[in-house]
């Protein structure tokens, strides 16, 4: 009679996926044949909780199991002499416990069942392309664009089957056509590709000749697509069934194209916002007045209040980025800084001694030194009434 399986891996009926595998781990390390070499019982009770936790971690199998019991699953861990079958993804977790049972990762049928047909059809290799653009052209995008790519491509003798004229694939006999066969590693029943067919399940009798048997040919084919506007670096284009083609019949890969964008030496961009510095006048950030401006919209105005400070930033609304997602743009910050002339004409400088002259309070009357010498000649004054 057949255990329970709860009861075999000690768990509640109730038990959730993360309660299942915990307990699955602990029992397949406590068993694991390396460490009860010879041990048929630690033996059985492996395949055992190998078993239950295949069931039980199977949402289908698992309400099948809790209605009916053992009967229900039939070949699944059921009577009737069949043998046990899982699906291997299911163990995927515990390669680190049971890797050196599966090859290094190979997971096929643990208790020699669960054979699958091979269609043979294989799909085609996806590629990669860096495409370095422009700043504005990340921002504006381009409708039309045209890309080399070198890619495997079908066959034109034999259209992508690989066999020559007159001539078609035929079952393989060492595998019968299952792509799988079995093979044994210590007491475990295994499927692994089969060597003849490569795990097709089919060979080629009469290779084509122009692509000898391949199916693809290598060739350099013209590739359009349409840059779409907020593009960013790192961003990843997708061209589906532009990568290379698939063998047999099996559907072509996909082209990936990784934007580089190449840097503005008047903006810089932080996502879909842009930030930009702006040297302006002192007398405008003091009387206020219009500050006209470059976007990468084109021209526009900016008021400046009166008595603005150096370091004030304006906010143009929908002047930055187009997002790639929801629709819209960023903004466009203006980081402001008071420009400061280095040469100065003999007028020029008259002017600013008076403007200087007026604002330390000179031309009040004023019997102070003027503010700047308040500021840096202060401390000496006090200095020398502290010494008297």
């Amino acid at each position: 009679m057949k255990r329970d399986y709860y009861e075999v891996l000690g768990v509640a009926r109730d038990a959730g996926t993360d309660e299942l595998k915990k307990a699955y781990r602990k029992l397949a390390m406590e068993l694991h044949p390396d460490r009860n070499p010879g041990n048929k019982e630690a033996e059985e009770k492996f395949k055992e909780a190998a078993e239950a936790y295949s069931v039980l971690s199977d949402p289908e199998k698992r309400k099948v199991y809790d209605q009916f019991g053992h009967a229900g699953l039939g070949g699944a861990g059921g009577g009737g002499g069949q043998q046990f079958q899982f699906d291997p993804s299911q163990f995927a977790d515990f390669e680190d416990i049971l890797g050196s049972f599966f090859g290094g990762g190979l997971f096929g049928d643990l208790f020699g069942g669960g054979r699958r047909r091979s269609t043979g059809e294989e799909r085609g290799s996806d590629l990669q392309y860096n495409l370095r653009i422009g700043f504005k052209d990340a921002i504006f995008g381009q409708e039309a664009m045209e890309l080399s790519i070198p890619r495997l491509e079908a066959c034109d003798t034999c259209h992508g089957s690989g066999c020559e004229a007159g001539s078609r694939p035929e079952t393989c006999p060492q595998c019968r056509g299952q792509g799988q066969v079995a093979v044994r590693q210590g007491f475990f029943q295994m499927l692994a590709p089969c060597p003849r067919c490569e795990g097709r399940g089919r060979f080629i009798p009469k290779p084509c000749k122009a692509c000898g048997g391949e199916g693809r040919v290598h060739r350099k084919t013209k590739v359009g697509f349409r840059i779409p506007a907020g593009v960013d670096r790192g961003t990843r284009l997708r061209l589906q069934g532009q990568g290379e083609a698939g063998r047999f019949g099996g559907r072509a890969g996909d082209l990936y194209i990784v934007f580089d964008v190449e840097p503005d030496p008047a903006y810089e961009r932080d996502g879909s916002d842009l930030h930009r510095r702006l040297d302006v006048s002192w007398p405008l950030l003091v009387l206020g007045g219009t500050l006209p401006v470059e976007t990468p919209y084109g021209a526009d105005k900016v008021k400046v209040a009166p008595g603005t400070p150096a370091d004030h930033v304006v906010k143009l609304v929908n002047a930055g980025v187009p997002r790639l997602q929801g629709g819209g743009r960023g903004d466009l910050y203006l980081h402001l800084r008071a420009a400061v002339p280095k040469t100065l004409t003999a007028e020029q400088r008259e002017l600013l001694e008076q403007l200087r002259r007026s604002l330390d309070g000179e031309a009040a009357g004023e019997s102070e030194e003027g503010f700047l010498s308040k500021v840096f000649g202060g401390s000496e004054k006090n200095g020398k009434k502290k010494r008297k």
